[in-house]
């Protein structure tokens, strides 16, 4: 677990694509790179805050795209996290200093996008899913979608992209046709952290599950967090065999086409050990959220109270402020990667005594020896296999809880 990687800190440099940063701090303080502009930091300067690469176009004042640093022979880290809900920015500051760097020299190119979050558009029609006509007809060849977004990528030097939980496996799909022509190989490319055995060490360890887990129900509010859900369940199993009374439930539910709320929320499926909810501890996850509306919709037509709502990436709105003010919620989990939830200071007073953030920058600088350089496998070097992985687990994040 604990590898040093195959790059000499001197030929590693840290960017970040926005000034300052906490993910490029925290992963450069984890792999010993000294956090300095003057230094091994390459930095470069965005100094209006409004930033639009259209004035970069238009050759407006405000920008040194100078780095203060030589990158000839470098391999270079690009750290991205959403500060706003502005994929469209970022994804353009992104290839922006991607292309400076290769234009400097640097030897490789490396992209750890820590929320690769697209405003919806990212899906392609092929392979395993079944799109209708209508499906096709919004996501297909839109600006932001998956196959652009890789051949994007590709055009501006970025060798691998790594995040964590990402929204769609087409995604993967994606940079392996454009990258080497063969879906079956995305991988190698697009490495996506699971963050199901992180969120299983801390239920486990937090004590959060009990006995032998028959007081856990797992809740599902779509087939995608359906398989969060169970993930989550086998990583706990294996930390502890005897946790074998847990149970899930899946739910399905529909949206009103003209206003988008949701309706005829409904059971769909559910575990063989599954007997029910009442007066159990009930789980509900899901990857991307905005206003928790899928997920209390569901606690809503469920009742009862106990829920720990789980989100990999959650940008808290003004509509989720009164649902997750909910009585019902004991817990509310997210991971750092959307930075904005940790500067509000509304969400300091009205949320934050019952809210968990598991801080993840540990995760992604131990990904960068063990997987970007070292080339283990993502998917198996950070399960968990047997009760003897909790201390191993354990060293990835760290847990913030009160603010």
């Amino acid at each position: 677990m604990d590898l040093l990687g195959k790059i000499e800190p001197f030929d590693r440099v840290i960017i970040p694509v926005e000034p300052l940063d906490r993910f490029a701090r925290k992963i450069g303080k984890e792999l010993n790179q000294p956090w300095k502009v003057d230094s091994l930091l390459a930095h470069f300067f965005h100094e209006d805050d409004d930033y639009d690469p259209k004035l970069l176009l238009e050759g407006k004042i405000g920008f040194s795209d100078k780095p203060r640093n030589r990158l000839e022979g470098k391999f270079v880290y690009l750290i991205a996290s959403h500060k706003h809900w502005e994929p469209s920015v970022l994804l353009e500051r992104i290839c922006h200093t991607a292309s400076l760097c290769v234009e400097n020299g640097a030897k490789e190119v490396n992209l750890i996008w820590t929320n690769v979050r697209l405003s919806g558009n990212h899906l392609r029609p092929g392979t395993d899913n079944k799109f209708t006509e209508k499906d096709i007809k919004k996501y297909d060849g839109k600006s932001l979608s998956t196959m652009r977004l890789a051949r994007r990528f590709k055009a501006e030097g970025i060798s691998k992209i790594m995040t964590v939980h990402a929204h769609s496996k087409n995604l993967i799909e994606a940079f392996g046709e454009v990258y080497f022509n063969d879906i079956k190989k995305g991988s190698k490319v697009f490495i996506d952290l699971p963050i199901a055995p992180i969120l299983a060490h801390y239920l486990f360890t937090s004590g959060r599950i009990k006995g032998d887990g028959s007081k856990a129900v797992f809740v599902s509010t779509d087939e995608g967090s359906k398989e969060l859900g169970t993930d989550i369940m086998r990583n706990l199993q294996r930390l502890e065999p005897n946790l074998s009374g847990i149970s899930w439930v899946k739910f399905k539910k529909e949206r009103d086409p003209v206003t988008g709320y949701l309706k005829n929320i409904e059971e769909a499926e559910c575990s063989e050990n599954y007997t029910g909810h009442e007066g159990k501890d009930k789980f509900i996850c899901d990857d991307i959220v905005r206003s928790f509306a899928s997920m209390y919709g569901v606690i809503e037509k469920m009742g009862g109270e106990n829920f720990t709502m789980f989100a990999t990436h959650a940008h808290l709105t003004g509509r989720s402020q009164n649902l997750l003010r909910s009585e019902r919620i004991k817990e509310i989990i997210f991971t750092n990667t959307m930075q904005s939830n940790l500067e509000d200071p509304y969400y300091e007073h009205q949320l934050f005594g019952r809210t968990t953030v598991i801080k993840i920058g540990k995760y992604f600088a131990n990904a960068v020896l063990n997987i970007l350089e070292d080339g283990n496998d993502y998917d198996e070097f950070y399960s968990i296999q047997s009760s003897a992985d909790i201390e191993r687990i354990g060293r990835l994040y760290s847990v913030r809880k009160p603010f």
